[in-house]
């Protein structure tokens, strides 16, 4: 039997997660220093863009699960005795994944169990299309080898293009820096970041949300036609649903859209901001 594991930045439905047994590890959404909230378990996305919205000066931080709610997920699955395939978000951005290879040591000092770790170079539905095919091939009685081999193939086609009204969340998180938040923040420009290989970057600068989506869409077009090879693509936002619908109803008349349109988790929102959306492709055809 294999187990799939996930940190809650994967962002899938609850009810996805509970039909398939996939475990989830979720980070600690940190408000006002002091009050830490577990991520889509104390605290929903809703939530945090009300307090976003409603408070110019509120911020929010994140924290990484720690070793040890990685070695309780793992010591649960072990005990019965089930081998485990973990997804994270890119290490890039955050030590999620350091910190379920410190537990995976531990776990297997302990018991007979084979733990793989996958560093999704990912995050949001981008770490949840990898985590789709895992269960498909748990289902087709697929190795671990088989499953971790296929999965870290496909996931250096992703990419996630992301589209924020300020980099200010961004920066103040340290997931870009303050000379990249100043220029992106000129002339009141609107920043698309492209998360690619594990690493997010700023990639196109434009005034206006609307010539920012389309020039969005260009971006992810190009990257599709790079490659004759199946690709499947998702769309994400934070408080953007009409422009998130846009997008998925342009792409779903003739691309494979696996998943529903989604609200990025807490842990996400943190980063990207209130009015934010994403659009991401993975070539699933090795």
């Amino acid at each position: 039997m294999i187990k799939i594991i996930s940190d809650s930045a994967c962002d899938l439905k609850k009810a996805y997660t509970e039909q398939n047994n996939i475990g989830i590890v979720p980070f600690n959404i940190i408000i006002n220093e002091d009050t830490s909230l577990k991520d889509k378990i104390d605290i929903q996305s809703e939530e945090l863009l009300e307090m976003m919205k409603n408070d110019s000066h509120f911020f929010a931080k994140t924290s990484q699960p720690s070793p040890d709610d990685y070695k309780i997920e793992f010591e649960k699955v072990a005990k019965q005795g089930c081998d485990i395939i973990c997804f994270t978000i890119t290490s890039e951005l955050s030590g999620s994944y350091q910190s379920a290879e410190i537990a995976k040591r531990i776990i297997q000092e302990q018991y007979d169990v084979d733990i793989r770790i996958v560093d999704s170079l990912s995050a949001s539905l981008g770490q949840g299309i990898l985590i789709k095919k895992a269960v498909e091939m748990v289902q087709q009685n697929k190795s671990l080898d088989e499953i971790e081999d296929y999965v870290n193939k496909i996931k250096l086609t992703g990419k996630i293009f992301l589209l924020v009204d300020t980099l200010k969340y961004l920066e103040k998180g340290g997931r870009i820096s303050k000379s990249k938040r100043l220029i992106g923040s000129a002339l009141s420009l609107k920043p698309i970041l492209k998360l690619e290989n594990g690493k997010l970057d700023i990639v196109d600068k434009v005034i206006g949300k609307k010539r920012a989506i389309k020039n969005m869409m260009r971006l992810l077009n190009s990257e599709k036609n790079k490659s004759n090879k199946s690709h499947e693509f998702f769309v994400v936002h934070a408080d953007s649903e009409k422009e998130a619908s846009e997008i998925y109803d342009e792409l779903k008349t003739e691309n494979n859209i696996p998943f529903d349109i989604e609200i990025l988790s807490p842990v996400l929102v943190c980063h990207s901001g209130y009015g934010s959306v994403a659009v991401g492709i993975v070539n699933t055809e090795v």
